[in-house]
């Protein structure tokens, strides 16, 4: 049987959170979209196009379009490629390594689930150094809560095969999704989010966590829906 890890991307692979946060709300401000009208727990999906979707129609009082969110897509990329044009973006410590690690493990696939829209998405994973067009990556541009996201990283991973799995996150969230499609959750501790017992880990990066500890926390997991 296959085993499957899905990692998040912001905060859990890269210390990019904040600064995720700061771009697109800058953008989103200058489209006189202000994102605190609400406290961020009272969004009902916390992805991007969940963000922007409730901005629309809060301040707009219609649904975002197609096009309004390509826009989105390729604003929010540009904005990411210009601060990478005078600033780097620091991984957490051993991410990589733990990727190719894992990439060269046989029976291991691995997946990438993120909230963020999917231009910003493939840019962050290639300072990683994985090839973001070859990779089973869904994103918070195509699908609208992080359970689908997750599902359809799986899929992309895996199709239809059995298979173990785990998820690594560093938000609450994570956990969340993580509890309700049954995958056994790895929290990455920032000191953002308290989390509970549930983690079957939690650490502060992957700078002690080899491939091989992390395939074993894998369990049996069944899909409800395999897009």
């Amino acid at each position: 049987m296959k085993t499957l890890v899905i990692f998040d991307i912001d905060g859990t692979l890269l210390q990019t959170a904040d600064l995720h946060h700061r771009l697109i709300t800058k953008i989103l401000a200058d489209d006189g979209l202000d994102v605190t009208f609400q406290p961020w727990p009272a969004y009902p999906h916390y992805t991007d196009i969940g963000v922007i979707s409730e901005l629309y129609r809060h301040f707009h009082k219609r649904d975002l379009t197609a096009e309004e969110l390509a826009r989105y897509d390729a604003a929010y990329e540009a904005a990411l490629r210009d601060h990478l044009s005078h600033t780097g973006v620091p991984e957490v410590a051993g991410a990589a390594a733990l990727i190719r690690d894992l990439s060269d493990m046989p029976d291991v696939a691995v997946a990438y689930a993120t909230g963020s829209l999917r231009g910003m998405a493939k840019v962050k994973l290639g300072l990683l150094g994985v090839d973001a067009d070859r990779a089973a990556l869904a994103t918070g541009g195509e699908y609208l809560t992080r359970e689908e996201i997750v599902t359809r990283a799986a899929a992309l991973a895996c199709a239809d095969e059995p298979l173990r799995a785990v998820i690594l996150g560093d938000g609450i969230w994570d956990q969340r999704t993580a509890a309700a499609l049954g995958i056994p959750f790895v929290a990455l501790e920032t000191g953002t989010h308290v989390f509970d017992d549930q983690p079957v880990l939690t650490v502060k990066d992957f700078s002690t966590l080899s491939a091989e500890a992390l395939v074993a926390l894998a369990r049996p997991v069944t899909f409800s829906e395999r897009v």
